[in-house]
């Protein structure tokens, strides 16, 4: 593999390439300020100098053999040139095209029309992680897959149908992590819904009652005495204006008067002979009143569509005073990173109320709201109640501070800072308490080095302070997961999987039964760690620890089904299972846990006995294999 350019982010993905057993070469402008003595050791003296744009450059460092390049500097312009040069020497290696900004609207295009480029935009990584980091809720991580959305969270009564268990290396049985859908129903379960009795229904009704009274609650004092008042001026207005007319004339007057009319509202009422001659005194008072209320009305309405205009049309108008009690998050600094931030918090339903120094060059969404200094967005909060905290500028001294301080005016408030540091973020998180530090470099970092394998990193989640990549592989001929059921997948390599998209389909499987084979063509997407994709590049799966020990015969009628679980579960033709219901005792293959159990449920139901042991182990055996 060819690394060009050696900033931060190039060192880091050295260091992470190391474990994977594959040659390294390295490229870079000028010789790099190196940060762990380790890569000075080893790639020091074989470091190639020069503009990676140039061809002869890179065919001195040997772009004509690398399996991957990874394009890194800092400009993400030469990058995409990089690129370039870099298919024309290459035409099979796999390119990564560090890029962000403008240039990476032309990677995404010149992605779409060069095989074998990808491009990755470190801004979108970092706001997925940031936005996990800030987000409401007592859940580990959520993320989406296709549209789908899921949560970590921590949970017990494993639903295999609805619920996945985490990969992760080690795992804490106190706090088991299961990966739950959001909005999922398994299409089992609506035929298993019984059907709604009488106090469901009178549970519906009292539900459909209490909406609106939670919406009149959330109104401010303000808003509830307009409400009344208006409420108060109809009806008062019905009974005033309908005697002689009917309540169709009366509803007509008072609305007319209402909107800021007079005159016609008026003349209804008036008699069509005698005209304002016989008008009561009383009647030119209310009505006038009315009509300086309906203009009031009306006025105060133009002001909001024009203020609403003017913010989606031009971005313009000042946030006024927010609701007493309203729940916000508060981001600050960070241009076009906080730009993507909000609108990921306000797509999910939060309100979001950024703090830029800076000129913005977005205009705002619904749900946003700006301010350009400190004092004034503070002012504003006074009375609400803010959900979490978010520091993005690049001084990290500074969004320390500001944490620390604004921690104590919002304690329960999630927080969370920026950092470049790729070595303190962690640690620095942990000696806080309470605020995720987050390294931008190491989230990148991580999600590089998967994609430089051939992975598709489509978002980055942080859990129990490990980067969890939500990855999308494509199954080919020769790849390490050809051929294996998805339970070894997930048992072996560590991985969770989530979505199946198979050739010919047009939705994906949520949540695939284990028992499926991978073939060439499908689409995984799994939820994994940098280790265990290293893993699966290396093919070095875990071995299965499970058996079933057969016990005898199943039923006359129940063989041909038995031979048909056994020959799905275990690998092979179902002729080829025969010996092992020939009535003795007999012991299956390793499996895991999972489908063991789940061949064992389907045996009985065939009339078999069996039962479950695990496998001992013996480490003397090449690659772990199971001893006898």
């Amino acid at each position: 593999m060819l690394v060009c350019g050696l900033g931060s982010l190039g060192q880091a993905c050295l260091l992470r390439l190391l474990p994977f057993d594959v040659e390294l070469r390295c490229l870079d402008r000028r010789r790099p300020d190196w940060r762990d003595p380790r890569l000075e050791e080893r790639f020091g003296a074989l470091l190639v100098q020069g503009d990676m744009r140039l061809p002869h450059v890179l065919c001195q460092a040997g772009v004509e053999k690398a399996r991957a390049v990874l394009l890194l500097s800092s400009e993400s312009t030469a990058n995409v040139e990089a690129a370039l040069q870099v298919r024309l020497l290459n035409p099979s290696a796999e390119v990564v095209v560090r890029s962000s900004g403008h240039a990476a609207r032309l990677g995404a295009l010149l992605e779409e029309r060069v095989p074998g480029v990808a491009v990755v935009d470190p801004l979108l990584l970092t706001a997925g992680a940031i936005t996990e980091a800030l987000r409401p809720g007592d859940q580990e991580a959520c993320f989406h897959v296709d549209g789908q959305g899921y949560r970590v969270e921590v949970g017990q009564g494993l639903d295999r149908r609805l619920q996945r268990p985490l990969g992760q290396p080690d795992p804490d049985p106190a706090r088991p992590l299961l990966v739950t859908p959001i909005g999922f129903h398994h299409p089992r379960s609506a035929d298993a819904q019984p059907a709604p009795s009488a106090t469901g229904r009178w549970m519906v009704l009292l539900h459909a009652i209490q909406a609106p009274l939670r919406w009149w609650r959330q109104r401010t004092r303000l808003q509830q005495a307009a409400i009344l008042l208006i409420a108060m001026l109809v009806a008062l207005g019905l009974a005033l204006f309908s005697p002689g007319g009917g309540w169709k004339r009366g509803v007509f007057v008072t609305l007319g008067l209402l909107l800021g009319e007079y005159v016609d509202p008026v003349n209804v009422m008036l008699a069509p002979d005698h005209g304002i001659a016989t008008a009561a005194p009383w009647l030119i008072g209310v009505t006038l009143l009315y009509s300086l209320v309906g203009t009031l009305l009306t006025s105060a309405l133009v002001a909001l569509i024009l203020e609403w205009l003017l913010r989606e049309r031009f971005g313009l108008g000042r946030p006024g005073r927010f609701r007493r009690g309203s729940r916000w998050i508060l981001l600050a600094e960070g241009e076009g990173l906080a730009a993507q931030v909000a609108d990921n918090l306000v797509r999910d339903g939060r309100q979001v109320l950024r703090i830029d120094t800076r000129p913005l060059q977005q205009r705002l969404h619904p749900g946003t709201a700006a301010f350009d200094r400190w004092e004034p967005a503070l002012e504003a909060l006074r009375t609400c109640q803010v959900e979490g905290i978010g520091l993005l500028s690049d001084d990290l001294l500074a969004n320390l501070q500001e944490a620390l301080q604004l921690q104590k005016r919002w304690p329960g408030a999630r927080c969370a800072i920026l950092s470049h540091a790729v070595e303190a973020a962690e640690q620095l998180g942990v000696l806080l308490g309470g605020v995720a530090v987050i390294s931008s470099m190491d989230l990148v970092a991580d999600a590089v080095v998967a994609t430089a394998f051939g992975e598709r990193v489509e978002e980055i989640c942080r859990i129990g302070g490990a980067n969890h990549l939500v990855v999308r592989c494509r199954i080919q001929q020769g790849d390490s997961l050809m051929g294996l059921n998805l339970s070894r997948v997930e048992r072996g390599y560590g991985v969770t999987a989530l979505h199946l998209l198979r050739p010919g389909r047009r939705s994906p499987l949520v949540f695939p039964s284990l028992d499926l084979v991978l073939v060439e063509g499908d689409q995984l997407v799994v939820l994994a760690t940098l280790a265990a994709l290293r893993k699966i590049e290396l093919g070095r799966p875990d071995p299965p620890r499970w058996r079933l020990r057969l016990l005898g015969p199943p039923r006359e009628e129940g063989r041909f089904d038995a031979l048909q679980s056994l020959a799905r579960h275990l690998g092979g033709a179902p002729g080829a299972m025969a010996h092992l219901l020939d009535g003795g005792e007999r012991l299956t293959p390793a499996l895991d846990r999972e489908l063991a159990e789940q061949l064992k449920e389907e045996l009985r139901r065939q009339g078999v006995r069996s039962h479950l042991e695990a496998v001992c182990m013996d480490p003397s055996t090449p690659g772990g294999r199971s001893g006898p």
